[in-house]
């Protein structure tokens, strides 16, 4: 009896165990990127800013053209499994794609070290200020992902399919209020130095090339 009580009870916990690790089974959410860029041309910074300005990515929000953008769109799926009298979720997925548009410059190397200088860091802010955007989206995706973790159960299915869409919804408003936010404070990177001189007042900062009369100092 002894021998055999000692084989049952690590049978036993080892199954209880194992319906424990099977009821938390970890998820995260699936990230797609796509990293692109647009071309621009200009051996000034009035000529760069004009081509950014014409070329840059549009926001389908407020329809301007921008240096940069970040777009992400958020898609989850759940099933939903009856376990005793509850209903819970059995098992889910959270996929976040994104976007990340920013300009290149295909006369880089053919233009003055000084004007490279200000391209390497104008390019490097703005980089810095998309990824500011990812890294909202990607607490999107945990922030729902976690959600349908641990929403819990129902007796009732239609409430809780009703409850898991609704409070998703309010999660996914939630971060998109915090992105328009992060653009607000940082006026769209150019608290963070991702700006370039505007024409007028590249006209003033940018000399004169050989074989290009009227673009510099006046």
């Amino acid at each position: 009896m002894r021998v055999t009580l000692a084989v049952v009870i690590p049978l036993r916990l080892a199954i209880l165990f194992l319906l424990v690790a099977t009821t938390h089974v970890a998820a995260a959410p699936v990230v797609k990127r796509k990293n692109e860029t647009y071309q621009v041309t200009g051996s000034n910074l009035r000529e760069l800013r004009q081509m950014i300005d014409r070329n840059g990515p549009v926001n389908s929000d407020d329809g301007k053209h921008y240096d940069g953008l970040t777009e992400w769109s958020l898609t989850w799926d759940f099933n939903l499994k009856r376990r005793g009298k509850v209903w819970i979720v059995a098992s889910r997925s959270v996929i976040l794609d994104v976007k990340v548009t920013t300009p290149r410059w295909t006369d880089f190397k053919a233009t003055p070290g000084l004007l490279q200088t200000q391209w390497r860091a104008y390019r490097a802010n703005l980089l810095r200020h998309e990824e500011g955007h990812v890294k909202i989206a990607l607490r999107a995706a945990y922030a729902v992902d976690k959600y349908l973790g641990t929403c819990g159960g129902s007796s009732s299915l239609e409430k809780l399919k009703g409850d898991i869409q609704k409070n998703t919804r309010l999660l996914l408003k939630q971060y998109r209020k915090i992105d328009r936010g992060y653009d607000q404070r940082t006026r769209h990177g150019a608290t963070q130095g991702a700006t370039l001189a505007k024409a007028r007042e590249a006209d003033q900062l940018t000399p004169a090339l050989p074989g290009s009369p009227g673009r510099g100092r006046r």
